[in-house]
């Protein structure tokens, strides 16, 4: 028999060991990432909130249903909590003193005075200056909450998915001429550029002629916050290796119109703020020297050096990469 539940989940991320998603495909300016969906509400701080296109969040099933989905920002109140706040009889030519207090309205600073020296009733101050008030605990930072009501099938297993811009690789290559042969090395360089490690149990990388749109309000925001760790002289990005007889490496790479796929064989971390590399080809190449001399027509005379160049022919489809 088949059962259908109708419910709605919360949907959210880990940030205490940092995030672990089942499969994640990299993109040159992207990487689409899939977790299971757990039967725990997940949640989205700021910091990861800003890497996430939230118009690419999808829950995906063979026989799922979704029927909404909501997304939705909160912060924790500080309502209620235990604070101190400046004495309404201190003067700013006295020495100002501080008395318990209960926060009642965080928006309106309403701070109901818990101290019988002052008055043996109940005192309320309202529109009280921020600088005037001892907190005794951080103030809580807003998060993001992504909210589903769908249809599935009981024992159906789900998985989130979205794109996230703070992942992305690119080829590097190395060449070595000797005297007869010509070596020519590839690795794969995967970046995560956000503020937790990453954990990834399978992955592919995606070549070819592909390339995905970024909107340009989430573009401006990366670049300023790229900036702005650049203004501080802060190092961005710090480089592991991975060596191909310990850990993951990047399988022969299959195409399809003109897209090439290359799987990631084990799973592997990627620390935050790190670039990660992978040896990925090792293709058979023909180098040939030649000198190249650029001439433009004009009708004046004009001379030109030959330069050094070289044409590199490969064996195997060789992704986009410096």
């Amino acid at each position: 028999m088949t059962f259908l539940l109708l419910f709605i989940l919360s949907l959210a991320t880990d940030t205490c060991n940092g995030d672990t998603f089942s499969f994640v495909r990299f993109y040159e300016n992207l990487a689409e990432v899939s977790q299971p969906l757990g039967p725990l509400p997940l949640e989205f701080t700021n910091n990861q909130w800003i890497y996430i296109r939230s118009d690419s969040i999808v829950l995906l099933g063979s026989h799922v249903n979704v029927t909404s989905m909501t997304i939705t920002e909160k912060k924790k109140s500080l309502d209620g909590t235990q604070i101190y706040v400046r004495s309404p009889i201190s003067s700013d030519g006295n020495e100002s003193k501080f008395v318990k207090g209960i926060l009642l309205n965080e928006s309106s600073n309403t701070i109901k005075i818990q101290d019988e020296s002052i008055s043996g009733k109940d005192l309320f101050l309202n529109n009280v200056p921020t600088n005037h008030i001892l907190y005794l605990e951080e103030p809580h930072k807003p998060k993001v909450y992504v909210n589903f009501t769908y249809e599935a099938l009981h024992d159906e297993i789900l998985y989130v998915s979205y794109l996230r811009s703070d992942l992305d690789w690119k080829t590097r290559y190395q060449l070595n001429l000797y005297n007869d042969t010509s070596v020519l090395i590839a690795i794969a360089e995967i970046k995560n550029d956000g503020e937790s490690t990453i954990s990834i149990e399978q992955a592919e990388i995606i070549g070819g002629d592909i390339n995905l749109k970024i909107p340009i309000s989430v573009r401006q925001t990366l670049s300023n916050h790229a900036d702005a760790l650049d203004s501080f002289g802060l190092p961005r990005m710090r480089k592991s290796f991975a060596m191909a007889s310990q850990l993951a490496t990047v399988e022969q790479g299959e195409e399809s119109c003109g897209v090439y796929v290359f799987n990631i064989d084990k799973p592997f971390l990627i620390d935050a703020k790190t670039t990660f590399l992978l040896p990925m080809l090792r293709p058979q190449v023909t180098v040939e020297r030649f000198a190249l001399i650029s001439k433009y027509f004009s009708t004046s005379l004009s001379t030109s050096k030959a330069q050094r160049s070289y044409r590199i022919t490969p064996d195997q489809f060789l992704t986009r990469g410096k």
